[in-house]
């Protein structure tokens, strides 16, 4: 797994594919399970995944800005419980970045792994721009900081 980087905002961010840096649980879908980025397996039900893909994606489980405590309450309690509520996971989804096992460069894993999700309420793609400059960087991180956001990929 590929992991982010603090920017020293010596670079020109211009043509830089730029997305919010969700403050969640790092998570790596295998086509039939759900992974920690310690390669552990996560203790999900199966009616969470049951309309994911069978491809590779990398993402978060991500409960909204300024939830990552209730999002580990949740996984605790699903160890606890051995994947028994459902209900449990009805405010977690799993944020997609990348097809990180599909070949090819940056933006055809993103093309992929955004076809290959269904529509489903557990499951999506982070929304990823061509960043068009210091300005643009700077509007989108300041509109993710007053949603009580981490910050910008």
């Amino acid at each position: 797994m590929m992991h982010g980087q603090v920017w020293n905002g010596s670079q020109d961010p211009t043509g830089w594919f730029i997305s919010e840096k969700l403050d969640g649980f790092r998570a790596f879908w295998d086509g039939s399970k759900l992974y920690s980025k310690h390669g552990n397996v996560l203790p999900v039900p199966s009616e969470f995944t049951k309309d994911f893909p069978d491809v590779s994606l990398d993402g978060e489980l991500w409960t909204g800005h300024n939830q990552f405590e209730k999002l580990c309450s949740i996984l605790r309690q699903a160890s606890d419980l051995h994947n028994s509520d459902t209900n449990l996971w009805k405010d977690v989804k799993f944020s997609v970045f990348d097809a990180p096992m599909y070949p090819g460069h940056y933006l055809e894993r993103h093309s992929f792994a955004r076809l290959s999700i269904p529509s489903s309420p557990n499951i999506s793609m982070i929304p990823t721009v061509k960043c068009s400059g210091w300005a643009h960087l700077e509007t989108m991180l300041n509109n993710i900081i007053e949603k009580k956001g981490e910050g910008i990929m």
